[in-house]
């Protein structure tokens, strides 16, 4: 299937290989980099928090309610973390199970055009 392509009369002209020039393979590799960014904000935010309910802990004065309430901080952001790489390993397994590749990778693809008799090739392989 060509994405961008004129004719005139017999010939066919496509667009040269530096033309981005979509489909499916680059929505999954934006959609694959949109995911693998939200885990890695996830990761970073959930590390911020460990450090806030760290500082609320140190900060509480010896108060046994606020001891309690940074560690449930603390607790709850370590539960977090584990549910987060446990969904990415189960996303990288049903992925690859149905054969695609794993997530925050990018899809390899090599894609020719002709113009002229001369070939055009772009390919992130």
């Amino acid at each position: 299937m060509k994405y961008l392509s004129l004719t005139i009369g017999d010939q066919e002209i496509t667009a040269p290989a530096v033309v981005p020039q979509g489909g499916l393979i680059e929505f999954l590799n934006i959609g694959s980099n949109l995911i693998g960014l939200i885990f890695l904000v996830a990761i970073i935010l959930a590390f911020f928090v460990v450090i806030y309910g760290g500082l609320r802990w140190i900060l509480s004065g010896g108060d046994k309610s606020k001891i309690q309430t940074a560690r449930q901080t603390i607790v709850f952001a370590i539960i977090g973390l584990i549910v987060l790489f446990l969904s990415y390993f189960i996303v990288n397994i049903i992925t690859s199970f149905f054969g695609f590749e794993s997530v925050g990778s990018q899809t390899q693809f090599q894609d020719c055009s002709e113009l002229f008799g001369v070939q055009f090739c772009r390919s992130n392989i």
